[in-house]
């Protein structure tokens, strides 16, 4: 019984070109496949905000002469880490150290 689906391998076009030398993969290439992690630790995680709080960011960045979102971040933190009660720093400090 002869197979009716057509060889799309076997079937030439006119005028199509033949290799002048076969490709073989080598380990530099695999190499260059794969993807590194050596992002830097402050790039480790994204986060997602709203176009509003973004502007914000950027005005509070602009007025404290800081160019890195994570830095601005940083200073609201530990501003809020100054305005809370004793308890409540001692409980982030815990919370924290347990994530």
């Amino acid at each position: 019984m002869p197979n009716k689906k057509p060889n799309i391998l076997q079937r030439r076009v006119t005028g199509a070109v033949k290799p002048s030398e076969e490709y073989h993969a080598t380990n530099k290439d695999m190499k260059k496949e794969k993807k590194t992690s050596s992002m830097p630790k402050n790039q480790k995680k994204s986060i997602k905000v709203s176009a509003e709080t973004y502007k914000d960011m950027n005005v509070l960045k602009t007025i404290e002469h800081v160019s890195f979102d994570y830095e601005i971040i940083q200073l609201l933190i530990d501003q809020y880490y100054k305005d809370m009660t004793e308890e409540q720093q001692r409980r982030y400090t815990v919370l924290r150290e347990n994530m």
